[in-house]
């Protein structure tokens, strides 16, 4: 990639406030691999799956993408 493309894409890129990032990183401390529900699933064998607090969760509660999520949580911050 060039220099400019690489400006470009961090343009792109959504800002968050530190106040946010703080929230959205605690909320997936307290959270994360907790119990959330049992599903039922399956066709011709009924199965049941306990779902646990994921990425996606978290992305859901804040009204993001899960990129979004997984940047906040990795990358922004360290």
């Amino acid at each position: 990639t060039t220099p400019s493309m690489y400006l470009k894409w961090r343009k792109i890129m959504t800002k968050f406030s530190d106040e946010f990032i703080n929230n959205v990183k605690n909320h997936w401390e307290d959270n994360k691999g907790k119990f959330k529900h049992i599903e039922k699933n399956g066709v011709h064998k009924e199965r049941t799956t306990e779902k646990k607090f994921g990425l996606q969760d978290l992305a859901d509660h804040f009204k993001l993408t899960e990129s979004q999520a997984r940047r906040i949580i990795y990358v922004v911050g360290k």
